[in-house]
């Protein structure tokens, strides 16, 4: 049985290493071949056999020997009349060393297998590529290493050293925003714990061991990413150096350019997948209500509110960007050409729109590109803001008010009115406060949602902040900000929650601003402008999961922007 199996497998392959090794078969009777293994000890033993596995002469000892062995009893042993008289020593110095296999440590690698992207010995060949067109290293690493495909290896290097470049700035980034974030809410529940009795020693040890053990496995993750991606472009260095080394031999150059080729597509894929685990949750201290008017509640000092993640956002401005198709966002009742003054995301992948021509708001679905649920208004709509517990806002400046709408199940429904002063523009809204701006008598008011005015932004140290504030959007960085374009100032403005000036951007070309809205750190740049075709535009939303843009104009056309 044990023979039928060997002949059965030596017929099944013979094919292959005949049209691969047209030499195997022309023994000749008058030379004399002698065991390899032997002489490397120094002894003169005749050849009766060739296992072409380890392409090695053998005499009958050797033989019998190499047939005992488990990790050599399935190799494909040639019959004298069968073996090679040349070969193997003609093609083993052709080889040189090219390295030992992965997974027969003690076999040269000698073969490549196109199909796989393989390198391997004899014995991978037999047992994992029978199947396969491999290819004999010393056929085909010079015309490989002097060919395209070589020096297009330089540049693929470059491609993933830039996308791990950007992954481990993006890990930065986030390492701040963790870091901040932890000092800032630590700051504003210690603030908080000063007003409190000391009994609440117990809880306020239980919060912050909450925050930093947040902290901690954000920056475990996060700096295990960095090491990964640090490691990784180690790697690529490494991989550069053996390649434009001047000691190798061809052979050996062939066989790293083929170990690049797998090393760099396992490193761009593994990038791939790191990008999506690149985040780190958001959270927010929250003080108890009951907390505040009895210091008694069962509640004790507050809870730790983790929800929602930081989403890393590239440079727009150094970017480039590619026109997606429109969107049709003209729903049913409209009677009107669309005018979009106002969006907000609801979601990554849906948008709500105030249409100010056609007196509604809308919900669109960005991937399915049509609107999925449209509110009629008493009034034109401004802007709109989106709010806790799936609600939404809208102004209605010529209405004074401002109209509270849900949006669950993404369907758009009446909530309560809140009565405001006229021209309400923008709104913005953080920790169920509202933000809104208006354009008579110049200001920003913030207020609870049953419309209480908690404070009023009008001036600093006794500035004039505003000429005509249109639009505002609160920051979600550590310690959050407010921004505020004012169209007939020609600036925006950034200021903290209680109104005191941060900063002031002006651009050249930043002409009568309207939509604000935030994107991340960076500075004031035309990122899109009319040579992408934009005219006439009034809002934007930009979404950080999808790195899209959507600009609102007048048209029934929302225009979109992705990064390409």
């Amino acid at each position: 049985m044990s023979q039928t199996v060997k002949d059965y497998t030596w017929r099944r392959d013979e094919g292959f290493w005949k049209e691969t090794y047209p030499d195997l078969d022309k023994g000749s009777a008058d030379t004399t071949v002698y065991c390899q293994p032997c002489e490397e000890e120094g002894k003169r033993a005749k050849a009766y056999g060739f296992c072409q596995t380890c392409e090695e002469n053998m005499c009958a000892p050797c033989i019998k020997a190499h047939k005992k062995f488990k990790m050599s009893r399935n190799h494909i042993m040639l019959s004298k009349d069968k073996m090679p008289s040349s070969y193997p020593p003609t093609k083993q110095s052709d080889i040189g060393n090219t390295g030992y296999c992965k997974n027969h440590p003690k076999e040269i690698i000698k073969f490549y297998c196109p199909t796989h992207g393989d390198l391997g010995c004899g014995d991978c060949v037999v047992l994992d590529h029978r199947s396969c067109q491999v290819q004999y290293i010393a056929d085909v690493a010079k015309d490989y290493v002097i060919g395209n495909e070589f020096r297009e290896l330089e540049p693929s290097i470059k491609r993933a050293e830039d996308l791990l470049s950007g992954s481990i700035s993006n890990v930065n980034e986030l390492l701040d925003e963790v870091e901040n974030q932890s000092k800032y809410e630590i700051a504003r529940l210690r603030k908080f714990r000063e007003e409190l009795n000391t009994y609440l020693d117990d809880r306020e040890k239980e919060l912050l061991d909450n925050i930093r053990k947040v902290k901690i496995d954000d920056e475990n993750v996060l700096n295990t990413l960095k090491t990964d991606c640090e490691s990784a472009k180690s790697g690529l260095e490494a991989m550069r150096t053996d390649l434009s080394s001047g000691d190798i031999s061809v052979n050996q150059r062939y066989v790293a350019a083929r170990r690049a080729e797998k090393d760099i597509q396992n490193i761009l894929d593994k990038n791939e997948q790191m990008t999506g685990l690149i985040k780190a949750r958001k959270y927010r201290f929250l003080k108890n209500e009951d907390t505040e008017r009895l210091l008694g509640s069962s509640m004790g000092l507050g809870t730790l509110d983790v929800a929602g993640e930081f989403v890393p956002v590239p440079d727009l401005s150094t970017v480039t960007w590619k026109k997606g198709a429109d969107i049709n966002v003209k729903a049913t009742p409209d009677d009107k050409i669309s005018y979009i003054s106002g969006a907000a995301l609801l979601s990554p992948g849906i948008l709500l729109l105030a249409d100010m021509r056609n007196e509604n708001v809308k919900l669109v679905n960005v991937s399915a590109r049509t609107v999925t649920s449209c509110l009629r208004l008493p009034g034109k709509p401004w802007d709109v803001c989106m709010l806790p517990d799936d609600q939404a806002a809208v102004t209605l400046p010529y209405k004074s008010t401002i109209h509270l709408m849900s949006t669950k199940e993404v369907q758009l429904s009446y909530g309560k009115e809140i009565k405001v002063s006229p021209d309400c523009r923008g709104i913005a809204s953080y920790n169920n406060i509202l933000y809104v701006s208006y354009t008579s008598n110049p200001r920003i008011e913030v207020m609870t949602l049953d419309g209480h005015i908690i404070s009023t932004f009008q001036t600093d140290d006794r500035r004039q902040l505003f000429k005509e504030p249109f639009y505002l959007t609160v920051s979600t960085s550590t310690p959050p900000t407010l921004y505020v374009s004012d169209f007939d100032a020609h600036t925006v403005l950034q200021l903290s929650l209680d109104g005191k000036v941060l900063g002031e951007y002006r651009y050249e070309q930043l002409t009568r601003p309207r939509t604000v809205v935030e994107v991340g750190p960076g500075q004031m740049t035309e990122v899109l402008g009319e040579m992408d075709g934009l005219y006439k535009s009034y809002s934007v939303s930009f979404c950080p999961h999808t790195r899209a843009i959507f600009v609102g104009t007048y048209s029934d056309s929302l225009r979109v922007f992705n990064v390409n």
